[in-house]
């Protein structure tokens, strides 16, 4: 019987499934609720910087310079898509209740929001390897995403008692956001990952202050209204090695290398941005809605300098039963730029120590032993400043990674939680507590090369 082979190297069903997540991806960001937050650190600079992380990265401290995986994407570094072996779709969201205080004044705040979407997809599949019983030193992810990058959003009240005036009260409101959407791809030969992520920001922000003068017969407020919206790309580029430490060993035993040491580092570019402005200042008489235009701007152009920004990590890996590491980040913004909101900036830094383990993934006796668990600790400088000093941030993660096996396909639940405090100078804290949800939704049955004979 003559014979023929018939390669298929990605069927029809999975096509319109990676087309179909790709769109979701991308039209996710449009329909995205604002979060509902009171935070007055958001008032400064960009806002608030969002940890979007994914919940094993963040669970450890937030490794995200060396972190890798089979079974998931680490977008903070795109090195790590070329360890990927497993298609996977990740979704994940956070929620975070804050604790407030300013000298005698005390709030609590709640917000959420989505945390991540990401597709990511290995171009060469390890079971062809399987299949055909050949093994290669070449490996190639690719990932498209979409996460938050910062929020606005505050409410804050001040009233101050002035001679011949009275009470004077003004009123500040923020609220908005710039996401983030991501391309990124992995390339891995033998024991060493490069990648490079493009990334697309873009997003909008709405100001909004008034002041009012209650003891004042037939007097005016004063309102001003500003509408800023972002575009812009840049770029982060990524390397990861891993060392085997027991290579000799393993060789003599005919088996692979069970212990590990990885080095990670990326480096994201300085990039400009470009703002389109509304602003609108005009004087209100609340009793008989005289309205007096000061000013009226629409279409104002602008631009602005995000800053570069690296990390470097180190992290020792026993098999997949234990993981450590230490990462280190810092951020050049005292280059920061925004001309449609002039702000001034310091340079960031981050430290973050680590760690897992999974009790025994093989048992078949108890589930909770094939449980990973994670705990780590971090601190970081902001690069905001309030009141002279910059805004500092501590705290202590924990998470675990619960699997879900479904026939061939592997799933995983993830929940992490991390308690910490957020300072602005001597008088303003945040005692917050941040959880976060994620799914990984894994197969390996893309891009099989399928031979009938």
């Amino acid at each position: 019987m003559a014979c023929f082979k018939f390669w298929i190297l990605m069927s029809s069903n999975y096509f319109k499934a990676l087309s179909a997540s790709a769109l979701l991806i991308l039209l996710t960001g449009a329909v995205v609720a604002q979060p509902k937050d009171n935070s007055p650190f958001s008032r400064f600079g960009i806002g608030d910087f969002l940890t979007s992380s994914m919940p094993s990265v963040h669970g450890m401290g937030g490794l995200s310079s060396v972190y890798h995986d089979f079974f998931e994407a680490n977008l903070d570094n795109p090195a790590s898509l070329g360890f990927l072996q497993y298609t996977s779709l990740q979704v994940g969201v956070y929620g975070r209740m804050s604790s407030l205080k300013r000298y005698d004044l005390s709030q609590s705040a709640w917000s959420g929001n989505l945390d991540h979407l990401s597709l990511n997809v290995p171009l060469i599949n390890p079971l062809n390897e399987a299949l055909e019983r050949r093994e290669t030193a070449f490996s190639w992810g690719t990932s498209i995403s979409l996460r938050p990058y910062s929020q606005v959003g505050y409410h804050v009240r001040l009233s101050d008692e002035i001679d011949s005036i009275g009470t004077v009260t003004s009123d500040f409101k923020g609220n908005g956001g710039i996401y983030q959407v991501s391309w990124g791809n992995g390339m891995k030969y033998k024991n060493l990952s490069l990648g490079i992520d493009l990334q697309y920001l873009y997003g909008r922000q709405v100001f909004d202050e008034q002041t009012q003068f209650p003891d004042l017969e037939n007097s005016f407020n004063n309102i001003f209204q500003s509408e800023i919206a972002y575009k812009g790309f840049r770029y982060r580029a990524g390397l990861i090695y891993d060392l085997p430490l027991d290579l000799n060993k393993a060789r003599q035993k005919n088996d692979k290398p069970s212990r590990f040491l990885s080095f990670g580092t990326f480096i994201s570019s300085k990039s400009s941005f470009d703002t389109e402005s509304n602003h609108l200042q005009i004087a209100r008489n609340p009793v008989t809605a005289q309205r007096d235009t000061a000013l009226y701007v629409t279409g104002e152009k602008a631009d602005g300098i995000l800053p570069g920004s690296w990390g470097v990590g180190l992290m020792y890996r026993h098999a997949g039963d234990f993981r450590i590491g230490v990462d280190y980040q810092a951020g050049q913004w005292s280059n920061y730029r925004n001309d449609a909101r002039p702000y001034t900036a310091k340079d960031s830094h981050r430290f973050a120590i680590g760690a897992s383990w999974i009790p025994d993934a093989g048992s078949i006796t108890s589930y909770f032993k094939r449980v990973e668990y994670r705990a780590g600790i971090y601190t970081l400088t902001d690069p905001r400043e309030i009141e002279g000093s910059q805004v500092k941030e501590s705290a202590v993660s924990l998470a675990a990674t619960l699997p879900l096996i479904s026939q061939r396909n592997i799933g995983w639940f993830q929940i992490g939680l991390d308690v910490g405090r957020r300072t602005g100078g001597e008088n303003l804290r945040d005692n917050f507590v941040r959880g976060k949800i994620g799914f990984i939704f894994n197969d390996n049955s893309w891009f099989i090369k399928r031979k009938y004979n």
